[in-house]
């Protein structure tokens, strides 16, 4: 595992970025001014099964990246491209059991996957200590948990398993043939000592995991390997080329939209929403109805709070009201916009409990589910896909307001996702927040980070607000603002969401 870092002024010129997300992989080639070159993208699906298992087949994501390598590759010898890095950002809790050859044994269990909600029950005596050491409390997201329904359910692969992984480390160890992960990944486990940064033998202990069947820690941004020579003839990439671990989606998409300090928070609504808050450090006054993980920034923390189905709800419901499907994008998204615009111009009493996959933070309620509320023969579907927004709105506003109590005032959000492309929702958010909300016009924001990473790990850049500036240089800032007197509605539409909640849940 080499973690050098590379003596600083030695440019180059190209560098593939590997972004790894629920639904597609993309590589994209990026100049190091920060410019997006070439772009290939391939789209998969997890399995989703009865009793909320969701599993996905390895080979989706090995096949996806030979393919997208080749792609590249490809770009490169056709236009003069000097590739001299690849750096990989992943989803980050899906855990993968791989044999002894370096194969998998079976399907990943998902990061959405509810099997484990039966065995960490039993762990409840333990989550002050977990959330003390790790950071995060008992929940069925992290891989830890994945890895003692392992144990515990299919012993006997257990046994054969010589690694368990999540989906980065498999691919990087097949791009490098090196098994290495970062803190990012390992923060997102219940294993890993958040201060230490190292797998926690406590953890280990109860979590019923051995540690040599785990990889190796390094710092985000650490050179976990170099294109190895089989990997470069299938690709044609070339070999020897270092790979870095750039750290989980969520954190490089917090760098991607410049959160490096204090006072800017970032919000992510794609398939779920997370907003993250940049920390110089574990807060002191750490309670359980936060995240804290390790940012893409060596030694430096995030606080991030997690919905667990945003774009993913919202997607529901566009199919069951508007028959969405893979053909109708664009008139189902003007249609919807357009309808949701004409319901904003009245008070509309219909809110959700937008839980469709249970509750993340504040309290990990995995028992939750979705239901709608205050419906009247006046409802129409216009009406229910703002109240969908609204109510999405209303528990990022929730969770906001409890980052706001550790970092203070909140100079700007910024938004990125699928769900920012919908002016409707922006408006909405800022108002349900009482801030203004930011987006770039490049929506990208992971594969950014991912680069930003790279190049200063890789010395093109001296600091992380360098590269940042060089990527988003010239770029248009839009500015949602929020809407007096719809902030004002939304304040006691959000407080009695909660007291809905509170009744439901108690």
């Amino acid at each position: 595992m080499e973690t050098d870092r590379t003596q600083k002024g030695d440019r180059f010129m190209e560098m593939i970025v590997l972004d790894i997300g629920t639904s597609s992989m993309r590589g994209i080639i990026y100049k190091d001014t920060g410019e997006k070159l070439f772009t290939e993208q391939v789209s998969y699906s997890p399995v989703y099964m009865e009793h909320d298992w969701v599993e996905q087949n390895p080979d989706d994501w090995r096949n996806a990246m030979e393919q997208i390598m080749k792609a590249c590759s490809k770009y490169a010898a056709e236009h003069g491209c000097d590739l001299q890095a690849v750096s990989v950002t992943s989803q980050r809790s899906s855990v993968i059991p791989i044999g002894k050859d370096g194969n998998p044994l079976g399907n990943a269990v998902m990061w959405q996957d509810k099997r484990v909600l039966g065995p960490i029950g039993e762990l409840a005596p333990h989550n002050d200590r977990i959330f003390e050491v790790t950071g995060s409390r008992i929940n069925p997201v992290f891989s830890g948990s994945k890895m003692m329904w392992i144990r515990r359910n299919l012993p006997e692969l257990y046994k054969e398993t010589e690694r368990l992984v999540v989906i980065p480390d498999f691919i990087v160890h097949e791009m490098t043939g090196s098994w290495v992960t970062d803190t990012t990944y390992g923060s997102r486990s219940l294993l890993m000592n958040l201060r230490e940064k190292q797998w926690d033998d406590e953890m280990l202990d109860i979590f019923q995991v051995e540690r040599e069947k785990l990889c190796d820690i390094a710092e985000a941004g650490s050179m976990a390997g170099r294109v190895s020579e089989g990997r470069a003839e299938k690709t044609g990439l070339p070999a020897g080329i270092p790979v870095i671990s750039a750290g989980g989606d969520q954190q490089c998409a917090a760098l991607g939209m410049g959160i490096i300090d204090q006072g800017t928070i970032e919000i992510s609504a794609g398939t779920g929403a997370y907003i993250i808050a940049a920390a110089n450090q574990v807060p002191d006054s750490l309670k359980d109805d936060i995240i804290c993980n390790t940012s893409a920034i060596p030694g430096k923390y995030i606080l991030e709070s997690s919905i667990v189905s945003c774009a993913s709800a919202f997607n529901w419901f566009l199919r069951l009201c508007y028959g969405l499907h893979d053909g109708n994008h664009k008139e189902v998204y003007d249609a919807v916009n357009r309808e949701m615009a004409e319901a904003m111009e009245k008070d509309s009493p219909e809110f959700i409990l937008p839980f469709f996959q249970g509750r993340g933070t504040p309290d990990w309620n995995s028992g939750a589910r979705g239901s709608i509320h205050n419906l009247t023969l006046g409802t129409d579907r216009g009406t229910l896909g703002l109240s969908m927004l609204e109510s999405l709105s209303f528990e990022i506003a929730n969770n906001v307001d409890i980052i706001r109590s550790y970092i203070g005032g909140i100079e700007k959000i910024y938004a990125c996702g699928g769900m920012v492309n919908s002016p409707v929702f922006k408006t909405v958010l800022a108002s349900s927040c009482q801030n203004q909300v930011c987006t770039y016009s490049d929506n990208e924001a992971t594969a950014i980070g991912a680069w930003m990473s790279a190049a200063v790990t890789l010395g093109i850049y001296d600091s992380y607000q360098a590269a940042f500036k060089a990527a988003r240089e010239g770029q248009e800032i839009g500015k949602a603002e929020p809407v007096g007197e719809k902030a004002a509605f939304y304040e006691e539409k959000r407080a009695e969401f909660k007291r809905v909640y509170r009744k439901i849940y108690s």
